[in-house]
Formats: structure tokens, sequence, C-alpha cells
């Protein structure tokens, strides 16, 4: 009896620890399938972590930093402030070369992103593409031409350089009559920008044979220069009727010299570039027109463009603004930063 009671005791003690040795592998499973859930979980919140935008660095590369991108450049400050960005602008002082430099640092000094006016299209396609290529994200605001092979590298946000220069033109047409001598004062000499303006306008005038170019000058959006050439061509053409400018600041030193030989009353100024200090002059008709393009419309639509590429965003590679005809009955409307 005594040996039955041991064997019955024993064989429940065997039973025992097999149950409890067949729940181990349960158990184990359990233990495993803790990290499993947590990589899932890692994996869930992953992609909404790199849907925010990242801090980004801007090179702003200007040709000369002048009125219009005092302007450009004050938006674009705000807006780098607005996406937690930080933001910086190199003046090419007018030097081709130094442009090239100042792109090509960009890149060393590890830029995500630069704007360009370039001062030469051609010769800063080379720079423009090596940025472009080093994963800079790079936004002309010139038109460049297909032929310099970087459309489908870059990003372009533009205004009608060309149709600027032929509504200035046509305008002046439509407002002083189709005979008489006038003067192009044009922009940065060699700059396609300038050129195209130059080009627009010409394409204009030479529908009426009564209307005389007499001279076309590149004062390089400088104020001084304009004012300097505005003398020459005066002295040179007293019975000139107009000055086609193609910058309000220049605008202002070609209206010195009038005033300066006497003739504000048979002198007219046709313009473009609308600044603050251009309310008054149109009101005053010291300008008979002017076209505006603000400055603050091309830098927050560049920095919203830089923004959705950066994000993933799939964006056109060129877009356009508008452009207004600015005169007496919309001037103080008319947006002008």
């Amino acid at each position: 009896m005594k040996k039955v009671f041991v064997f019955v005791l024993c064989l429940i003690m065997a039973l025992s620890s097999f149950a409890c040795t067949a729940k181990t592998p349960a158990a184990t499973e359990e233990t495993a399938a803790a990290p499993a859930a947590t990589a899932a979980e890692e994996a869930t919140t992953e992609p909404a972590a790199t849907t925010e935008s990242k801090p980004l660095k801007v090179g702003i590369v200007v040709a000369e930093y002048n009125e219009w991108n005092h302007l450009y450049y004050a938006e674009i400050e705000e807006k780098c402030k607005e996406y937690g960005w930080t933001s910086e602008v190199f003046d090419a002082g007018q030097d081709v070369n130094q442009q090239i430099n100042l792109v090509n640092s960009c890149v060393a000094q590890g830029f995500n992103a630069i704007t360009i006016q370039p001062a030469d299209n051609a010769a800063l396609a080379p720079a423009m593409k090596k940025a472009a290529e080093a994963g800079l994200i790079v936004v002309s605001h010139y038109d460049m031409d297909e032929s310099l092979g970087i459309n489908d590298m870059i990003y372009q946000v533009l205004f009608g350089q060309k149709a600027s220069g032929v509504l200035e033109a046509e305008e002046y047409v439509k407002e002083a009559g189709e005979s008489g001598k006038v003067a192009i004062i044009a922009g940065l000499t060699g700059a396609d920008n300038a050129q195209k303006r130059t080009e627009g306008m010409m394409e204009v005038f030479d529908k009426y044979p009564d209307i005389e170019v007499v001279q076309t000058v590149y004062c390089d959006w400088d104020r001084q220069k304009a004012m300097a050439a505005a003398e020459d061509i005066i002295t040179a053409h007293p019975d000139l009727s107009a000055f086609i400018v193609q910058d309000d600041g220049m605008s202002w030193g070609v209206y010195a010299a009038i005033e300066a030989a006497g003739k504000t009353d048979s002198i007219k100024i046709a313009s473009q570039g609308f600044y603050e200090s251009s309310i008054p002059a149109i009101q005053e008709g010291k300008f008979m027109f002017t076209i505006s393009y603000p400055a603050g419309f091309f830098a927050r639509d560049a920095m919203d463009l830089i923004k959705k590429v950066s994000d993933g965003e799939t964006v056109d590679r060129i877009q356009t603004l508008g452009m207004l005809l600015v005169t007496k009955d919309n001037v103080d409307t008319a947006p002008h930063d």
C-alpha cells in the first residue's frame, strides 16, 4: 500500500512538471511578440516625423543688392522665420565671376537651397547645374533658355521680362502717340532680363516708323548712372519726347536730369518696378505710369516652392507671376512690396 502511494505521488509530480514545461513555449512567444509590436509602432510613427519641414539654410545670390532686392530679401527673412530656416544674402556687385564664386561658395558651405538672379544666364548656368547636382534646390528668377541644358534640374519663378518691355512701350504709344524721339534707359549690361525688356520695347517701337529710338544706354540699375546718361542724351537731343526706363530707381535719376534741364513739361518718363517711392511720382505726374511686379510676390513664391520641394512634393519647375500697369487711376491700391 505504501509503495502504491509513493508511485501515485511520483506520477502526479511528473504530470505537473510536464504541464509546466508545456506552457513555456507559449510564454516565450508572448515575450517575443512584444518587441515586434514596438517595431511596428516605430514603423508607423516614423513617416509622420519626416513630413515636418527640416530647417533649411537658404542663400540669396543677387547680381546687385538694389531697392527691389532689399524688399525681396526682407520678405524672405519673414518666410524663413515662419519656417524656422536661416538665410543669407550674397551680393555679386554686378560681377559675373563673383556671382559664380558665390554660387560655388553656397555649395561648399552646405546651403540647402539658393535663389538667384543671374548677371548672365549662360555664364551662370554651369555653376547652377553644379549646385543642383550637389543636392541644392536652385530657384532662378530669370528665364533660363532650354539650350543651357539645366531646365530639368532647377526651378524658375518668373515674370515676363520681354512682356514687361512690350507692355511699357505699348502703353507709352497709347498715351503719348505714334511719333517722336525716345531713349531707352536699360538695366544691367549683358543681363538677360535687361536685354529681354529692351527686345520687347524695340519690338513695339519698330512698328511705328515715326517713333525714333535715339539711344539705348545700359545703366546697371544705378540711379546716378541713369542721371548721367539722361543728361548726355538731353544735350544731344533737345527735342527728345521721352525716356523709356526699365526700373523706377533709375527713373528718379532720369527725372533729376530732366528737372535740371528745365524740361519737365516736354520730356516724359515711362517706367516699371513700382516701389513705395513711386507712388508720389505717379500721383504728381513725374512718371507717366509704371509696371508692378512686387518683390514680395517673388520672395513668397520662391520660399513656398523650396518648402514644397524639400517636403517631397511635386511642383512645376517653371512658375510665372503676373504684372500690373500702374497709373493715376490705381496707384493708391496697386501692390508694391
